[in-house]
């Protein structure tokens, strides 16, 4: 939870948040995942950002769900009500370089997927045009290893 509300706190500096409509849907008792607090402010703060610029000045509604599931892991959804992603181009999102902003380094999706896989994760996009964006990301529960018996 902490991680959402500080990215959402650093985009506002960075982006005009005027416009959006924020829906952050985060419950108290989330089981831990296991990484890196920094990498993973760093994937919100792009995917946050990114969902800002494609809704530009007419802002626009942005939500930000997180849940547990039984299947191990830990998943978050950044929503946005922008202009989608055209179908063609929604194969290419996570390739390096690639890009539709006309200042854009087209590294913000790549680098965020290879943090979310190096985390044991995945990260998929859905979007249809005139529809929005949706990111899903899934992270493995956290475990505490199990140790061995001492024996004498």
């Amino acid at each position: 939870k902490t991680i959402v509300e500080d990215s959402l706190t650093l985009a506002g500096y960075q982006v005009r948040m005027d416009q959006v409509e924020r829906v952050v849907e985060v419950p108290p008792d989330l089981p831990k995942v296991r990484a890196n607090q920094n990498q993973l402010q760093e994937v919100l703060l792009n995917l946050i950002l990114n969902a800002c610029q494609a809704m530009g000045e007419r802002g626009g509604r942005l939500a930000l769900r997180v849940t547990a599931s039984n299947g191990g892991f830990v998943q978050l959804q950044v929503a946005d009500t922008g202009p989608g992603i055209p179908a063609g181009k929604l194969m290419k999102v996570f390739d390096p370089f690639y890009t539709t902003k006309a200042a854009g380094t087209g590294l913000g999706l790549f680098v965020t997927q290879r943090i979310i896989q190096q985390h044991g994760g995945t990260i998929e996009v859905e979007s249809a045009e005139g529809q929005g964006a949706r990111f899903t990301l899934r992270l493995p529960l956290w475990t505490e290893p199990e140790q061995s018996p001492i024996t004498t």
